[in-house]
């Protein structure tokens, strides 16, 4: 088999449910020893493709091949016999099992029928270096990083003899360094003849790391395209079917008196001596690496965690906020970092999510006002665009992007003074991004203050006035929007002088 040959090969890829045509007649060919990505907007069929590749879904027309054979994957374990595996955003490492028994889960080597502990750890320490992960095999899971985790999945896929490896948004919690790591790793698979398919919302990675780009739209084939040659611009007009001429929306707004101060705040060993203040009509950044500290300050202000020192005053007025109901209480707001585990109830409705911290306005006598309930749902999902078939739909049958909306949208029925978004736009589209920074700014010309925490430099530097640097639980600087530089937002929230 040469280099170029066809690995798998999807026709006519149609897939069904309830009311949704998720997939209609897809097309795709893998090719061995390729980087191949898959883009597409939130909702564009990429979860479901994968699904039918890897035997969780099977496909209500079309055919796949794998070597010019025709299969049919009943389950995800089939898929894996054929070399078929996916590492999905979510990992399925078992945190209390060491490294080696992760590797090999499922197929430990065994010994009469006992597991074969000499032939594991010799194995498994042969996967770590042929990935470059510095780590012992007899390491406890949960002790590793998120990005040693995800190195660990790679290794596990390995074992399993993987032709085919699909990645997941695989750096969307990985600092610049890890995913370099990631990157490197990619690469060297690739000269081994192993084929990844790459999902990614971040269109620069892809560009950097893809041989061949395949663009879906609503379930179908747009286009495959060489990433030698092709453009960001290009990709996001594929995708989104039209040119989207203006990322960013940042218009000039007038900036008020500070509407919240924080002086001190304190929670060893995460930060300490945090003091800063943001106003109204303002949109101030907190710029950081991951594990910084950025999201253990915002979790303290909205009270979720307890500082162990500082204050915090909104309008003059000191506060004490011992719970998130108490910050709710003093017209705060919080959009986690984690939607799915921290925003969202994702077995209940769009507009039980939705409405859920507005249910004691809503419940005179104790009784929820249906009525209201769905006119509110109703406004919010027209206002803020919430593509959604009804507003009885599981909020975990949404895209991730629609999702983040549901979240905004639930904290904004509180009338917040304050709004703080945390990764607004992570592991979305660029269409809901776009969608999502002119809010923002919608909402700072309606004098909100608003605080976004991101790790992605573009965002921040396109809809902040200010810009604040933290790192290793420090503030590092301060940078007005006219001191705003790329480089020197980056040396400081890397703890060193910003030039």
């Amino acid at each position: 088999m040469t280099k170029t040959s066809t690995i798998l090969e999807l026709r006519g890829i149609s897939k069904l449910f309830p009311g949704v045509r998720a997939l209609s007649e897809v097309n795709l060919d893998l090719r061995q020893g390729e980087v191949h990505a898959l883009v597409g907007e939130n909702g564009a069929g990429k979860s479901t493709l994968i699904k039918v590749m890897t035997g969780f879904h099977q496909a209500d027309e079309g055919e796949m091949l794998i070597d010019g054979q025709s299969v049919v994957f009943a389950n995800p374990h089939q898929a894996i016999q054929k070399g078929i595996t996916c590492i999905y955003q979510e990992l399925s490492i078992v945190p209390q099992l060491d490294v080696a028994k992760n590797l090999f889960l499922g197929n430990w080597p065994t010994k009469q029928n006992f597991l074969d502990r000499k032939a594991l750890y010799q194995q498994a320490d042969e996967i770590l270096k042929r990935i470059h992960l510095n780590i012992s095999p007899k390491a406890l899971a949960a002790d590793l990083s998120i990005a040693q985790q995800q190195m660990v999945e790679i290794g596990r896929a390995l074992t399993m003899n993987a032709r085919v490896i699909i990645m997941d948004e695989p750096t969307s919690s990985l600092t610049d360094r890890e995913a370099a790591v990631l990157m490197e790793l990619i690469r060297q698979l690739k000269a081994e003849g192993t084929t990844i398919v790459y999902i990614s919302h971040k269109l620069d990675e892809v560009l950097s790391v893809a041989d061949r780009i395949t663009v879906l739209c609503d379930g179908k084939n747009v286009t495959t395209v060489p990433a030698e040659g092709t453009t960001r611009d290009q990709l996001i007009q594929y995708m989104l079917g039209r040119t989207l001429t203006n990322m960013f929306h940042k218009q000039d707004t007038k900036i008020g008196q500070p509407v919240m101060c924080v002086q001190g705040l304190t929670r060893e060993p995460a930060f300490r001596n945090i003091s800063f203040e943001v106003r109204a009509g303002e949109v101030l950044g907190f710029f950081g690496l991951v594990g910084a500290g950025r999201s253990e300050i915002m979790r303290a202000i909205f009270g979720v965690d307890k500082a162990t020192a500082g204050a915090v005053t909104l309008n003059g007025q000191t506060v004490h906020i011992r719970s998130p109901r108490d910050a709710v209480a003093h017209g705060l707001a919080l959009v986690p970092e984690d939607r799915k585990h921290d925003g969202l109830a994702l077995r209940l409705s769009v507009m039980e999510n939705m409405t859920l911290v507005k249910l004691p306005d809503i419940s005179p006598a104790g009784f929820i006002d249906q009525a209201k309930r769905r006119q509110l749902s109703d406004t919010y999902i027209s206002d803020i665009r919430v593509k959604t078939p009804s507003i009885r739909q599981l909020a975990g049958n949404l895209s991730g992007g629609n999702q983040q909306k549901v979240v905004i949208s639930k904290w904004l029925m509180t009338d917040p003074k304050v709004l703080i978004l945390d990764e607004p736009t992570r592991g979305i589209d660029v269409g809901s991004k776009s969608e999502i920074y002119a809010l923002v700014d919608q909402l700072a010309s309606q004098g909100m203050a608003v605080i976004v925490v991101t790790s992605e430099m573009n965002e921040i530097l396109g809809i902040c006035d200010r810009i604040i640097t933290v790192y290793e639980g420090n503030i590092t600087r301060e940078f007005t929007r006219e001191e705003f530089s790329d480089t020197a937002i980056l040396a400081a929230a890397l703890g060193g002088e910003a030039g």
